[in-house]
């Protein structure tokens, strides 16, 4: 049952690699030996997600698709599929919806580009943080860390009624709904708020 587990999902690896990524850029999705993915499997080191790197994650998620064309309009998802092991607090499409559809279709616009890059890249970390590793630094740190973020602001995570919390410099609080997105280069968070960088 489990080689035929490995073996679907590397059937799916390779008919993905020769399509190229969903992007448009062309870059083929990272190949994995089969081998390699059962030693690591067994090691209990391979996530079912592990072989999607962070944008491949956004992508093939219903739930960020809006992310999804963010990302795009961005023109960051490149610096998502870097090596360099990285987290993103990725906006749900509840958390798009809440700033209004004339708000994201402004901010969508050629135009507004570094905008929106800024924006986005102030939901990204780095470093691989589970959501296992936010609490416990929380806790060690008594209730609340910073943490600085690719844009170079920062952002405060803390615990309340046992969800983790993260708040940007203008209040905005938003709540990890859809932790542990495992990626090769990293793990993805689904957050219900947009956060942005003080401006």
């Amino acid at each position: 049952m489990r080689s035929q587990a490995v073996a679907a999902l590397m059937g799916l690896s390779l008919t993905i690699a020769a399509c190229g990524s969903q992007d448009g850029g062309g870059d083929p999705v990272k190949r994995i030996d089969a081998r390699s993915l059962e030693v690591a499997e067994a090691e209990g080191a391979v996530e079912p997600d592990a072989i999607l790197r962070v944008d491949e994650v956004v992508l093939r998620n219903p739930d960020l698709s809006t992310l999804a064309r963010a990302i795009k309009a961005a023109d960051l998802a490149t610096a998502l599929a870097a090596e360099t092991p990285l987290t993103l607090f990725a906006p749900d499409n509840g958390a798009f919806d809440k700033i209004g559809v004339d708000a994201l279709a402004d901010l969508l616009l050629p135009v507004n580009k570094e905008r929106l890059a800024t924006v986005l890249r102030y939901h990204v970390i780095p470093g691989r943080l589970t959501a296992a590793d936010l609490r416990k630094r929380i806790g060690d740190n008594g209730g609340s860390i910073e943490i600085v973020t690719l844009q170079g602001e920062r952002l405060n995570a803390s615990v309340e009624l046992d969800q983790i919390q993260l708040s940007d410099a203008s209040g905005n609080v938003a709540s990890i709904a859809l932790p542990d997105l495992a990626a090769s280069n990293g793990i993805v968070h689904g957050i219900d708020q947009v956060l942005g960088p003080q401006l």
